[in-house]
C-alpha cells in the first residue's frame, strides 16, 4: 500500500501527484510462508516489527512538499520559527526496532562480489537479468526463498530466513533508488541469528532517511523525485508531531510499541489534499500547534527492552552511520522533542556524503565516529540510566549535548535521574492520592540531592582549578548548554578555516586563559604538513578568552581524513 491521497483528475495535477516517486516496497511482505521455527528466529532478530510497515498508507503529496523544507546541512526540516526531524527515539518507537548496538557496518564484504556473498550466505546466485550492479533484486529473494521444502533441513531454515530478513530490511528501511533492489552488504550481519539484535537498525535506518531527504533537497528533476528511504518512519512522525495532518480516526489506538501500528489498518482515512493546501498549512505552522511529547502518556512498561530510547543516546550529538552512509544527527536543534528548552542553534560544520565502493573498509573509515557512538551506549546503564559520557581522544565528534559538565565523583545526570523517582509521588498528591507526609518524604530527598551534587561540584571545580576547568557558580548547570556545542565552522570548496575561539555571551567579567596550550589538540589538513595547537595559535600566547561563569564552547576545526572531500571534527569541550 503506498499512497492513501485520492488523486485530483486532470494532467497538470497528475503529473504533480507522481513528483515523488516511493522506493519503499512493502506490497508482499506478509506472502511470505515462516513456519514456526522461521518465526522465532525473526522474532530474536529485533526486526519482526518491521512487517507492520505494510499496513500504513503514505500520503506521496504529503511527503513531497515535507522534503521541501528539509535541510541537508542540519538533517532538520526548518519551519517557520524552528526546526524539526526525526529522531532515533521516533524511530525506535515508530518502528519498534533497536537504535542501541553496534554500527551497521563491518569488514567482511572488502572486496566481495554479490555473487560471492549470495552464494556464502543463502546458497544461491542469480542470473544476471536478476542482479543490478552490485545490487539484486526483491523479487528474486521472493521467489527462491520465501516457500519451505516440506522437511527442510537446518541449512535450508537457516538460508531462507536469512533471506527474509534481507529483504524484509531491504524493502522496509534501506530500499534502493532503483525500486525494488537491496545490497547484499547486510548480509554478514544477518548471519547469526543471535547477534542481528545486537546492531543498530534504527540508527542505520535514521541514516539511510537523511541520506534520503537531502538527495530529495539537492535534486531539481521531477524525474528524480524518488525517496529511497523509509516513507512509513516518516509518514509515522508526521502523524506524531503535526495534529493538523494526521488522519482521521474512528478511535484513538492504544498507545503501543511499534507506533506505526497506531496509523495503520482500517479505522482510519486521509482526506485527499493538494500540495497547496498542504504547504501553506506547513507554511503556518507554529511552535503551539506541533505536540512535541507524543509518548508522553505512554506506559513505560509497554516498550519492550529492544525498543530502549535513553536520553543519553538519543538527545546528544552524534554520527549515524549505515555502512557508506554518514550523517550528522544534531538533537539539540530540535529539543523540544525531548521536553527541553529550545536554545538558539549554532551552525553546522560541512561533511562530505560518499557513494558505495566494495574496495573501502567503511568501518576503518568512520572508526572515530563510531567510537563516539559507542561511547554514548557504554555510557548507558544496563538498566537504561544516564550517566555522563567521557570522551578521551581527539577522534571524538561532538561532546554529547545530553551530558552535562562531569566532575570527580559526580555524575549529575545520575542526579537527575534520581529525582525523577520522586515525582510520581508529587504527581499523586496532587491527584489527591497521597498523604501530606509522603511528599515531605520525596522534597526532602530531592534536596539532599541537591545539597549533595552542591557540595560535590564546589569541591571538583577548586581541585580543578589549574587544569583549565572553569569554575561554576550555577549550583546546577543545565544539560545543554544555552547555546547548544557548536561544532566549527564548515570547510567549504576544500579550503581550511580555522574556527574562531567562541564561548557564551559575556556577563562582564573577564578571565584569563588558564593554560598555555596544554588543552589543544594539534591537527593536521590534508596535504599540508604545517600542524597548529590551540585552533591554530602554534607559536604566539593565545588571547584571553571572555567567558561566562557557566559554560564556554571551545570550537575546532574540521580535518580532512580518509580521502578527498571527507571531514571529521575534534570534539568540542564543554
Amino acid at each position: 500500500m503506498e499512497s492513501s491521497e485520492a488523486v485530483p483528475t486532470g494532467k497538470g495535477r497528475n503529473q504533480e501527484a507522481r513528483e515523488l516517486s516511493l522506493c519503499q516496497t512493502t506490497e508482499e511482505l506478509k506472502t511470505w510462508n515462516l513456519n514456526e521455527r522461521q518465526q522465532q528466529l525473526v522474532d530474536a532478530s529485533g526486526l519482526g516489527n518491521l512487517k507492520y510497515m505494510g499496513d500504513l498508507a503514505i500520503n506521496r503529496t504529503m511527503l513531497r512538499v515535507f522534503c521541501e523544507l528539509w535541510s541537508k546541512e542540519t538533517n532538520t526540516a526548518r519551519f517557520h520559527d524552528f526546526e524539526m526531524a526525526p529522531s532515533l527515539r521516533d524511530t525506535a518507537y515508530i518502528l519498534g526496532i533497536p537504535i542501541i548496538g553496534r554500527a551497521v557496518t563491518t569488514g567482511a564484504v572488502l572486496n566481495m562480489s554479490s555473487e560471492e556473498l549470495l552464494l556464502q550466505y543463502l546458497g544461491r546466485v542469480p542470473g544476471s537479468k536478476d542482479c543490478r550492479g552490485s545490487r539484486v533484486k526483491l523479487s528474486w529473494l521472493h521467489s527462491k526463498f520465501s516457500q519451505l521444502s516440506e522437511h527442510p533441513t537446518d541449512k535450508e531454515i537457516a538460508c531462507k530466513t536469512r533471506a527474509y530478513l534481507l529483504y524484509l530490511i531491504g524493502a522496509t528501511l534501506f530500499s534502493d533508488k532503483d525500486k525494488g533492489y537491496v545490497s547484499p552488504k547486510y548480509l554478514p550481519l544477518l548471519s547469526d541469528f543471535d547477534k542481528v539484535r545486537e546492531y543498530a537498525w534504527g540508527t542505520a535506518a535514521l541514516a539511510h532517511l537523511y541520506k534520503a531527504l537531502s538527495a530529495l533537497a539537492s535534486s531539481h528533476s521531477i524525474a528524480r523525485k524518488r525517496l529511497f528511504g523509509s516513507a512509513t518512519l516518516l509518514m509515522g512522525w508526521i502523524y506524531e508531531y503535526i495534529p493538523a495532518m494526521r488522519p482521521e480516526m474512528e478511535d484513538d489506538p492504544a498507545l503501543v510499541v511499534p507506533r506505526v501500528c497506531r496509523w495503520a489498518g482500517h479505522a482510519i482515512s486521509q482526506p485527499a489534499k493538494e500540495a497547496s493546501d498542504i504547504r501553506k498549512a506547513f507554511s503556518q505552522l507554529r511552535v503551539s500547534d506541533v505536540n512535541w511529547e507524543p509518548y508522553k502518556g505512554m506506559d513505560p512498561a509497554s516498550i519492550p527492552n529492544i525498543c530502549s530510547a535513553p536520553d543519553s543516546i538519543c538527545f546528544s550529538r552524534t554520527w549515524l552511520i549505515n555502512f557508506n552512509v554518514r550523517e550528522v544527527y544534531l538533537p539539540d536543534r530540535f529539543a523540544r522533542q525531548f521536553g527541553q528548552e529550545q536554545h538558539p542553534a549554532g551552525d553546522v560544520g560541512g561533511f562530505q556524503r560518499h557513494q558505495w565502493n566494495a574496495s573501502v573498509d567503511w568501518s576503518l573509515e568512520y572508526a572515530s565516529e563510531i567510537k563516539h557512538f559507542e561511547q554514548l551506549i557504554n555510557a548507558t546503564r544496563p538498566d537504561h540510566t544516564a550517566v555522563a559520557a567521557t570522551c578521551k581522544t581527539t577522534e571524538d565528534v561532538f561532546t554529547p549535548a545530553s551530558t552535562a559538565r562531569e566532575f570527580p565523583g559526580l555524575k549529575l545526570l545520575a542526579v537527575v535521574e534520581s529525582i525523577k523517582k520522586e515525582l510520581p509521588t508529587i504527581t499523586r498528591f496532587l491527584e489527591q492520592r497521597s498523604l501530606p507526609v509522603e511528599v515531605a518524604t520525596s522534597f526532602a530527598r530531592i534536596h539532599e540531592l541537591l545539597e549533595d551534587s552542591h557540595l560535590k561540584e564546589g569541591n571538583a571545580a577548586v581541585d580543578a582549578g589549574g587544569e583549565g576547568t572553569s569554575e561554576l557558580t550555577a549550583p546546577h548547570p543545565p544539560a545543554i548548554p544555552p547555546h547548544g556545542p557548536v561544532p566549527d565552522e564548515a570547510v567549504q570548496n576544500g579550503s581550511d578555516h580555522p574556527a574562531p575561539e567562541c564561548c557564551d555571551k559575556p556577563t562582564g567579567e573577564e578571565e584569563e586563559e588558564e593554560g598555555d596550550g596544554k588543552a589543544g589538540e594539534e591537527e593536521a589538513s590534508e596535504g599540508s604538513e604545517d600542524s597548529e595547537e590551540d585552533g591554530g595559535h602554534k607559536g604566539r600566547k593565545r588571547p584571553p578568552l571572555r567567558r561566562s561563569n557557566r559554560s564556554c564552547v571551545q570550537a575546532k576545526r574540521f580535518k580532512n581524513r580518509g580521502g578527498k572531500g571527507s571531514q571529521a571534527s575534534d570534539p568540542i569541550v564543554l
